[in-house]
């Protein structure tokens, strides 16, 4: 990941080092976004209570609790660098919106545990025809017999653009097919298509009969 700078200027976070013609301030190097990106996932999504963090129906907990506890219960004190500006940056600027800021919260917009019992209220997509969600070669046969379900997250991941449904596919093996999904179909059986972000949308379930087509990347 890109280097996050603040410009001394207007404010504003950015990727760039210069921002309003002026040199901008470093904020958190390449290496260590990225890292405090995946551990924020990992806190917001999957297992708060790994550092006590308090979060509610919706997903939220207090940025400067987020901070004060990952300084001091993650990692053998290996975030005392860690500050409420660096979290800020990392979320804003986040290139999938995996976060949301408000008033002093933080949540993760998606992708929670079951478990978590996380309850957020998303818009209804309405419009979109074709959905993309990207798997293995091998988990294929089972997904055309039984459909893409959530496993251990509360919804299923669907994209707008088969590019992110490659790039989330390849994590887990390098022989991937993009699923081409009819998205009225969703809706005529009685799912929802939720929107999560500008790229990503959410569905309780997808029916064998709703995938449209397999497509090999490589074609």
């Amino acid at each position: 990941m890109r280097a996050i700078y603040r410009c001394t200027i207007c404010g504003a976070y950015t990727e760039n080092s210069i921002h309003c013609g002026s040199p901008a301030k470093l904020v958190i190097d390449g290496y260590l976004r990225s890292k405090l990106s995946h551990l924020m996932t990992y806190l917001l999504r999957h297992n708060p209570k790994v550092i006590n963090l308090l979060m509610d129906n919706e997903g939220w907990v207090g940025i400067d609790e987020l901070v004060n506890s990952i300084r001091t219960k993650w990692g053998f004190k290996s975030y005392l660098w860690l500050t409420r500006e660096h979290v800020m940056a990392v979320a804003l600027l986040d290139p999938k919106g995996r976060f949301e800021v408000r008033d002093g919260m933080i949540r993760a917009r998606y992708g929670h545990d079951k478990s978590l019992n996380v309850n957020i209220k998303y818009e209804i997509d309405n419009e979109v025809k074709t959905l993309y969600h990207g798997t293995t070669r091998s988990a294929l046969t089972q997904i055309m017999r039984e459909g893409i379900k959530p496993m251990n997250r509360k919804y299923v991941h669907l994209v707008l653009d088969p590019r992110d449904a490659y790039e989330v596919a390849i994590r887990h093996g390098d022989d991937v097919v993009i699923l081409r999904i009819n998205a009225d179909c969703l809706r005529k059986d009685g799912y929802q298509v939720l929107i999560a972000t500008d790229r990503i949308r959410l569905v309780d379930y997808v029916p064998p009969h709703c995938i449209e087509s397999a497509i090999d990347p490589r074609d």
